[in-house]
């Protein structure tokens, strides 16, 4: 299974979903990582870090096209949400209260979306 990130919005958020330490976790648990170029560059984290513990360093758009997870700490934009495909899972802090409309359209098109963080 290959799950992917790319850059946040930094307007919205300058923590980034994946560090150089969680991809240990996820290829020992035999996922493959797929980040965007410069995914942390913001935070003094170079790209070398990351494919220096596996982390394969794709665009923007390959990484939304071949991953089967993507794990985000806020929602996608628009174009970037319209990239996804079936049957692709969402993961992130979602602010579903905000993005109802973004959430129902995804749900629509089976893009399975799982939140954490709180609801309030």
């Amino acid at each position: 299974m290959i799950i992917g990130s790319i850059s946040e919005n930094l307007k919205l958020e300058k923590r980034v979903a994946i560090t150089p330490d969680i991809i240990k976790k996820y290829k020992s648990l035999g996922l493959e990582v797929h980040l965007s170029k410069d995914y942390a560059k913001h935070l003094g984290i170079e790209d070398e870090e990351y494919k220096t513990e596996g982390a394969i360093i794709k665009s923007e758009d390959e990484v939304l096209s071949n991953s089967n997870a993507i794990i985000q700490l806020t929602i996608l934009n628009d174009e970037n949400l319209n990239k996804l495909k079936n049957n692709q899972i969402l993961i992130g802090v979602l602010n579903p209260y905000t993005n109802e409309k973004k959430l129902k359209n995804l749900i629509s098109r089976n893009i399975n979306c799982f939140f954490f963080g709180t609801f309030a």
